[in-house]
């Protein structure tokens, strides 16, 4: 059964960077760029995870883990960020990972095994 993963970043590369990686997994993925285009995302698929900026247009990427956890609690959530002092705030708000950028390929993928999004 195939994966699919929501990429909430307002980098566009680092969008693509993720669908990229996550297409050659055999892993859907679908870009938004604001907590709000996520949330619109959110009600019309269905995902399995979500690589979830901190820094968004709209607010706190880890805003929205509350919202997951009761709207979408099989939804594995991995926080991204270049600020590693935002850890802590997604890691208080419930995420399943948290990964500093720059992102690199093996800890994409280590990632992706990790929360069960990849054998």
């Amino acid at each position: 059964m195939k994966k699919n993963v929501l990429i909430v970043d307002d980098e566009p590369e680092i969008c693509l960077l993720l669908q990229a990686i996550l297409a050659k997994q055999g892993i859907a993925a679908i870009s938004a760029n604001s907590l709000a285009q996520a949330r619109q995302n959110l009600q019309q698929g269905n995902y399995d995870g979500v690589f979830l900026d901190v820094n968004l247009p709209d607010g706190k990427g880890y805003e929205l883990i509350p919202e997951l956890k009761v709207g979408y609690p099989k939804i594995r959530v991995i926080v991204i960020s270049a600020m590693d002092q935002e850890r802590t705030n997604a890691m208080q708000a419930g995420t399943h990972l948290f990964l500093p950028k720059p992102l690199d390929l093996r800890t994409i993928l280590a990632s992706l095994k990790e929360v069960g999004l990849m054998n």
